[in-house]
This record gives C-alpha cells, structure tokens and sequence, in this order.
C-alpha cells in the first residue's frame, strides 16, 4: 500500500505515517515544508515540497498512491470563525480543487479526511455523540468540514472516489506545539513545566474527549482497509476527562502543584462533549490503547525537549 499524507509534516501527519509505516506502507509526506521531518523520517519513503491541493505537484513524483490522507487546514476553530472568508477560500475551495485533481486519474486511491467530532455535531443533545447525532456546527470551522464531508460523498456517488470521514475528537501527544491556542494538553503540559500558571475558564468542569495520536494514527490504517458501507467514523478516548482531570493529572506526573489562572466561564462551551466511538469499535475493529495518565506522561517527556 502506497499512502500519500497532505500534510504529512505535521502533528497528526507523523503519528499516521509512522502508522502507516508499521503496517508495511510505503509512506510519502506531502506539505508546504517538510524541514521539521529531517530529524524523524526513518518511516518515511519520500517526501515533497508542495501545495498539498495541486494534485499535479505531487501525483507523479511519489509514484502515485492507493490511499491518500487529507490532515490539510490552514486554520483552527478561532481563527477560521474570525475571518471564515479566508478559512472557506483556503480549506475548503483547496480542498474541492483536490477533489477535481484525484477526479482525472484512471484509477481512484481511497481518501481519509481527518474531520472534526468537535466541531461538527455542535451543542450536544445527548452524551456521547454518534455518528448519527445532528450535525449543527456552531463555527466557520465545522461548517467548513462539514461541507467537505458531503462532497466526499457526493464525489464518491458521482465519480467513484472511494473515501472514509474521521471525526477526531481532541489528539494528544509527541509534536504537538504548545505555543498555539489549540491543544489544551500541549498547552497545559508545557506551561507546567515553566512553572507558568495555566488558564481555567469556569470552575473547571467542562469535559471534553482526547484521544492520543498515536491511536488516531491506528485509527487511519483501520480506515485504509476498511471494506465495508460506512463512511463516517468517530475516533476518541471513549470517556471524557474534565480540566481539573488534567490539572490533577499533570501534578501528579510532576508531583507538585499547578498555578491556576482562573477567568468567568464561557457561555458557548457545553458542559459535556464526549462521542461514542462503538462504530468504529465494531466495523473498524479499533479502540484507543493509549491511556490517558500514559499518553499525558508520553506528551510530557516529549515537551521537555521544547524550548
């Protein structure tokens, strides 16, 4: 199997790969600049400097592919409801561009879309949230995604591109930076170390769902050889863990306290947000392995190599 990742210099884009890698596929890593993978590419067959969106720019140097990973965004759900022209322009219409590149092949290779289980449900009205809960999303960011999911479909029903969605819920884990204002385990874990204070809004209550990447990238080679009618998979943690839940977590690793910054609570965040990942368990024969105490450890000895 031949796997090509948009996106492949990334967070997410190495945990798949190496995945990928495990599993006997010849893995190329497409993105804009792949410098960062000059130190880690022992699983990678090749790798390319180019727009992840121009099918041209790629296809032929790495020899073609049997499964393609769509990890591309040049936004995160702040950044893409302040200025939602530029996040549909960039994501979306990059992405239908993709679409109408893979279209003129002779022979399909199978797409997985890295979607959002967080932003395309919206508020929750019932925990946890199936795949057949509604879709509602309450940002530039789900709507973008969402619309991107039935493309695929309509693209697969018109034109024969095999594909399977992954609505992710919150990775965690090795080489997510921790300078952003997305990945609150990054961003906790390494202001922890500095013995800076975190910041809580509320009380601290709000519970969300974090997978560990490395169990996303398990997830994506499922997906790859994925044989039957279903489409759309969540991928989470299968329960939820609150702020205070990775407060009390990191103080135990690091065995002292953490300094909280606390602000009034935010009236859009839901209390709860949770998916039900028994799809995923029965069709794609995958659960997360990593557990939540181990994958914060894990993410804890990668940070302290970060400036």
């Amino acid at each position: 199997m031949r796997c090509v990742i948009l996106g492949g210099a990334g967070f997410l884009g190495r945990h798949i790969g190496r995945a990928m890698a495990a599993a006997g596929g010849d893995v190329w890593a497409v993105d804009l600049s792949v410098a960062a993978l000059a130190d880690d590419a022992s699983w990678l067959a090749g790798s390319i400097e180019a727009d992840c969106f121009d099918v041209s720019a790629w296809w032929g140097l790495c020899g073609g592919a049997d499964v393609v990973v769509h990890l591309v965004s040049s936004t995160v759900p702040a950044t893409a409801s302040a200025n939602p022209v530029q996040d549909a322009q960039t994501n979306l219409v990059g992405s239908l561009r993709l679409l109408q590149g893979l279209r003129t092949l002779s022979v399909r290779p199978r797409l997985l879309f890295a979607s959002s289980g967080g932003a395309v449900y919206g508020r929750p009205q019932e925990v946890p949230l199936a795949e057949t809960h509604p879709t509602v999303p309450m940002g530039a960011y789900g709507v973008t995604k969402l619309a991107l999911e039935h493309h695929l479909r309509i693209e697969e029903a018109q034109n024969g591109l095999p594909h399977r969605v992954l609505r992710l819920s919150n990775p965690y884990g090795e080489w997510q930076q921790p300078h952003g204002i997305q990945g609150v385990i990054a961003v906790f874990a390494h202001r922890a170390l500095q013995a800076q204070p975190v910041d809580v809004w509320g009380d601290g209550s709000v519970v969300r769902d974090f997978v560990h990447a490395a169990d996303v990238g398990r997830a994506f080679v499922a997906a790859a050889q994925h044989e039957g009618a279903s489409r759309v998979f969540n991928i989470g943690g299968g329960t939820g863990h609150s702020v205070n839940d990775i407060i009390g977590t990191l103080e135990r690793l690091l065995g002292r306290a953490v300094e909280r910054r606390v602000f009034p609570a935010r009236p859009f965040d839901p209390p709860v947000n949770v998916l039900d990942i028994q799809r995923a368990h029965d069709e794609l024969h995958w659960s997360p392995t990593v557990a939540f105490d181990e994958g914060v450890a894990r993410a804890l000895d990668w940070l302290r190599t970060v400036p």
